[in-house]
């Protein structure tokens, strides 16, 4: 496995973009279409954009895009472990190691799981949103510069604490967070499908792993938009490993005391495209068995071992969630699907929870793809600051989760 020092540099994730993005994501006023320009203001993510100045600005980048990729397409070829227009399965990097975590906060905390994350030698973080919770932008990447280093691979989907300092020309003037985010994707050889994140739905991929997040906009905008961005972007993706990343919850996908704010159609287009689902917002840790439906929290039969997950394209396909937001900010109780021990409530669901109520601490999970010569094999582990392994899982992937869909010995931690 590559040293995590030169992680950077050995898996340069080149992604060129893509330019079947649909209209409707631009961010308007609901009385016209123009772009909001206040930093204040609520964020909002209108389905249809009138005037038709703004339309032809917008159609017209989105030609030139695709002119510019093309030509990069052309100049440079494919790109190592994710090659674009290959037609058989794009597997990840061997021993690939992502960190996921969310609901930080920029303290002590967060730099011991930094630093948790650096001896552990991840290759990515990827961060579910509620960054510092202080809208300090330059402030928190000076934090995880200071500890894994200017260049380390971070990618992140914007939280309901951080919408308002998010948009590149936020107008803060302690920084934005897309901004700094894209200036790092950019100095590691990294191009999101779209260059404006302004939207919060952006996609990218590295070291052969595809990475699709979206934001908190609430229900009404994952049902309506969300979700058909997020198939777009996996229905005819063939990367093994493909994960949808956002911050929030629907009440039934968390154990705490968090209400319905995704819609569930951003989970069930996931799960029906072979997705891992990650999320943040609550602060604990928990995932779920292997479910063949989200929304009514249905356990496969054919794989049922809390242990074990399985995952497949299909209609229904198979998938399972799960909520990393132990990163350094607080830590919650139990308050959904009690009891506090296995097998727990609700509808048996749930194959690990981690909470004050359970005696939990600040962590990460960390999920190797790729492990044993086997590229539809991983092996996931939830590590606390305090070296304690809490939860330990294998995840296999059917390899037709890999192929296009009509839209018509283990690793050691």
């Amino acid at each position: 496995m590559a040293d995590l020092g030169d992680a950077g540099h050995d898996r340069p994730g080149l992604r060129l973009r893509r330019r079947d993005r649909h209209l409707f994501r631009v961010l308007s006023r609901e009385e016209g279409g123009a772009p909001r320009p206040d930093r204040g203001a609520p964020l909002r993510v209108g389905s249809t954009i009138r005037g038709d100045v703004w339309r032809a600005h917008r159609v017209s980048r989105l030609i030139a895009g695709g002119v510019l990729a093309a030509l990069l397409a052309f100049a440079l070829g494919p790109v190592r472990g994710h090659a674009q227009g290959a037609s058989g399965p794009i597997a990840t990097d061997p021993d690939l190691k992502v960190a996921f975590i969310g609901d930080s906060g920029n303290g002590a905390a967060f730099r011991r799981v930094l630093e948790l994350i650096k001896s552990e030698r991840a290759h990515i973080v990827v961060h579910q949103g509620d960054f510092d919770y202080a809208e300090n932008a330059r402030r928190f990447f000076r934090t995880i510069d200071s500890v894994l280093g200017p260049d380390f691979p971070y990618f992140a989907s914007v939280g309901n604490h951080d919408k308002d300092s998010w948009r590149e020309n936020c107008r803060d003037r302690n920084g934005c967070y897309a901004k700094l985010l894209k200036a790092r994707m950019a100095r590691i050889g990294v191009t999101p499908d779209d260059p404006d994140l302004d939207d919060q739905m952006y996609s990218v991929t590295y070291g052969g792993l595809k990475l699709v997040f979206v934001g908190e906009a609430g229900a009404g905008t994952g049902d309506n938009v969300y979700a058909r961005y997020l198939q777009d972007q996996l229905a005819t993706d063939n990367h093994i490993w493909k994960i949808c990343n956002w911050h929030k919850n629907q009440r039934a996908m968390q154990v705490g005391n968090k209400d319905d704010e995704m819609g569930w159609r951003v989970y069930e287009t996931c799960k029906d495209l072979g997705a891992i689902i990650a999320t943040a917002h609550e602060h604990s840790y928990h995932r779920t068995r292997t479910l063949t439906s989200t929304k009514e929290q249905i356990v496969d039969a054919s794989c049922s071992d809390p242990d074990t997950i399985c995952i497949a394209k299909g209609s229904p396909g198979k998938s399972f969630v799960f909520v990393s937001g132990l990163g350094g900010h607080s830590i919650r109780d139990q308050e959904r699907c009690l009891p506090a021990t296995f097998p727990y409530g609700c509808k048996g669901e749930w194959a690990k929870i981690y909470t004050t109520s359970q005696g939990a601490r600040f962590g990460a999970l960390f999920i190797v793809f790729n492990i044993n010569g086997d590229p539809t094999k991983a092996q996931a582990y939830f590590k606390n600051v305090n070296g304690q392994i809490v939860d330990r899982f294998d995840i296999t992937v059917d390899a037709n989760a890999s192929k296009p869909r009509s839209t018509g010995p283990r690793a050691s931690p």
